[in-house]
């Protein structure tokens, strides 16, 4: 429990962070802002679609989530693979589908 409020709290100080440091002159706000929303979504499942929908909507943010999976300790693994458009074919198509319509 005290580690789950430890990462929450973490992960909102690091998205601040990043939100201060994406307005800087060298634009390393983007990775930790990044970082955050995954830390808050390994320990808040809640969060999860959010991420999910924003890997699909934003290959870019698909493309450096991919990247902070590498490198990232086993503890996020899951939230990595549950917010993986990959594993969600089912609404890809739905969402394909509607689009056309």
């Amino acid at each position: 429990m005290i580690a789950r409020i430890a990462t929450t709290i973490a992960a909102i100080l690091l998205a601040i962070y990043g939100i201060f440091a994406a307005i800087s002159p060298l634009p390393f706000g983007v990775p930790l802002v990044v970082l955050a929303l995954i830390m808050f979504a390994a320990v808040n499942p809640s969060a999860r679609p959010l991420v999910l929908w924003m890997r699909r909507r934003w290959k870019w943010f698909d493309y450096l989530v991919r990247k902070a999976a590498d490198r990232s300790p086993a503890r996020f693994n899951e939230t990595f693979q549950n917010t993986d458009p990959a594993n969600h074919p089912q609404k890809n198509r739905q969402e394909t589908e509607n689009r056309k319509n």
